[in-house]
């Protein structure tokens, strides 16, 4: 067994090969440490420090690429940090599977570079962000809480307005989102999610509980979900409690 790797902002994880090391060579301007594991590795490894970032690259039939991030996230060292899905599919099947089986994000293989660093420096941001306020682990588990970067508009229903932004978690009772503008406490929203370049369809209904500063000039807004809405997000991102 090959030895356990140092500390890593990211763990890629995949078989050996062209795809894993292309994925790698995306990642590294963005100045993150990455260390690469096969699956087998990464599961066999009982004491690996826990990353910031996982990203799983694997070909082959959707289900038995949503059965292994459902192995990896089930790894103490792996079950809090957001795992980040690259597959060739880019049906709404193949994202929204692979959201609700715990995956904060998923991106298509085809993704340029920028891309594929955007999202990654996006999740490593957003757990730390979660480190600093105390919230990732025991505390976002017992809540049922967890990361996830989703696409959404927000239609402001007291105002008439549309914004574009991102969902970058999710919980039982509501979401909370990056905005390039705040919305007002009470505000009734509907959130349109999309899929990789695509509109799922799906709109959840909430409310504005709190608007704050957030990261590099942007809000981050708590939206408390509806009864209805809360049961739909349950389902689509496999929220248990």
């Amino acid at each position: 067994m090959a030895a356990a790797p140092a500390a890593a902002n990211v763990i890629v994880v995949g078989p050996e090969g062209s795809e894993r090391e292309r994925i790698v060579e995306a990642l590294r301007p963005a100045a993150l440490s990455i260390s690469t594991l096969t699956e087998g590795e990464a599961l066999g490894h009982r004491h690996l420090a826990p990353p910031r970032l996982v990203v799983l690259v694997r070909g082959g039939p959707r289900t038995e690429r949503e059965a292994a991030q459902v192995r990896l996230l089930s790894h103490p060292a792996l079950h809090g940090a957001p795992l980040l899905v690259v597959g060739a599919e880019t049906d709404v099947d193949s994202y929204g599977g692979s959201l609700a089986r715990g995956a904060a994000a998923y991106v298509s293989s085809a993704a340029s570079p920028p891309e594929m660093r955007d999202l990654a420096l996006r999740l490593v941001r957003a757990a730390e962000r979660r480190r600093a306020e105390g919230r990732a682990d025991d505390r976002d588990r017992r809540r049922a809480r967890r990361p996830l970067l989703l696409k959404v508009e927000v239609e402001d229903r007291a105002q008439g307005a549309r914004l574009s932004g991102h969902i970058v978690d999710v919980g039982l009772s509501g979401c909370r989102l990056e905005l390039a503008q705040p919305l007002a406490k009470g505000a009734p929203v509907g959130l349109q999610l999309h899929a990789y370049r695509k509109s799922t369809g799906i709109v959840l209904a909430g409310s504005v509980r709190w608007t704050r500063p957030g990261d590099g000039g942007m809000h981050l807004v708590a939206v408390r979900f509806n009864g209805t809405s809360a049961v739909v997000a349950r389902r689509l991102f496999g929220l248990r409690g």
